[in-house]
């Protein structure tokens, strides 16, 4: 490893995945700071509008957090009025997570927000660019999706269906 001078310091993949990291909050907070949800509480809130009825470890395995933390995250989602927790015919112990009403009508609210900041995170690339990058961000951390479908028995990328 050679370090001597920024430009070194600064071609460093951790140093600029972390400055992304802080671009990517700077502009959510930009368009949704004021909405009173952070980007942790928005990721449970389009889990529980994509599949409606997980369980708090369906929704946390669908996100690859632990359960302790969505737990917290649900349970002010809760607090707040727009996640409710239903008795699962399941499980006994488990709760089904579902938006409320007030949750769906925040959901469209938001919805076009942030729709806005994935754009605006990608906005400095070319089309081909922005696909280039969310094809090496899904194949570094091993998400499989419409960047980086896994491939099938035949070598033919497949995309995996989460629902």
């Amino acid at each position: 490893m050679k370090l001597n001078s920024f430009a070194d310091l600064h071609s460093f993949p951790g140093y600029l995945m972390r400055r992304a990291g802080q671009f990517v909050t700077a502009t959510f907070n930009a368009e949704l700071g004021g909405m009173g949800i952070t980007s942790g509480q928005l990721a449970v809130v389009l889990a529980a509008y994509i599949k409606p009825g997980m369980q708090q470890h369906e929704l946390a395995d669908s996100l690859n957090w632990d359960a302790a933390t969505v737990g917290g995250m649900i349970r002010r989602l809760e607090a707040r009025g727009l996640l409710e927790g239903r008795r699962s015919p399941r499980s006994r112990r488990g709760k089904e997570i579902f938006l409320t009403e007030a949750g769906k009508e925040f959901y469209t609210h938001i919805e076009p927000h942030v729709a806005t900041v994935q754009k605006n995170v990608l906005k400095a690339l070319s089309p081909d660019e922005r696909k280039q990058v969310l094809y090496l961000l899904s194949k570094m951390m091993g998400e499989t999706n419409n960047h980086f479908p896994p491939k099938s028995q035949t070598g033919k990328a497949q995309v995996k269906n989460r629902s």
